[in-house]
């Protein structure tokens, strides 16, 4: 039998709202080096939605700061989660908007980088203060 890999642990440190996103995702880039890079400070679902998107989003707008580091992390993440087979598959799962309780395929929704919510196309602005709606 074989051992069920341990859950991402990262995504504790990056759906806390405490700090502002690129924050959270800096002190797991460290956390993740200085663990010697291992796979269960690597974050899945909701977490590497919002990552994933995020680093999209700021890479379209020439606003992401990409260290080597952040790069390196985004795609070990991207690859534990099964790559892009795997991103397609989180796509397709579903789930509800916090704005208006509608339910969305992760492909139709976005998130909120402050207090990670799914909000959808309707929603008029971030939930948060000082905080971007990225997917």
């Amino acid at each position: 039998m074989t051992a069920k890999p341990p859950t991402p642990q990262g995504n504790r440190r990056l759906l806390d709202p405490a700090r502002p996103f690129p924050e959270r995702v800096a002190r797991l880039v460290r956390d993740w080096e200085e663990d010697g890079r291992a796979d269960y400070r690597l974050v899945d679902g909701r977490a590497l939605l919002a990552l994933y998107c995020w680093h999209l989003d700021g890479t379209r707008r020439g606003t992401t700061e990409d260290d080597p580091a952040t790069a390196a992390y985004v795609a070990a993440a991207f690859a534990a989660n099964g790559g892009a087979r795997g991103w397609d598959a989180l796509l397709r799962e579903r789930a509800e908007c916090t704005c208006h309780g509608e339910s969305w395929r992760l492909e139709n929704i976005s998130v909120c980088l402050g207090c990670l919510r799914y909000v959808c196309y309707r929603v008029e602005g971030p939930c948060c203060p000082d905080a971007a709606i990225v997917g």
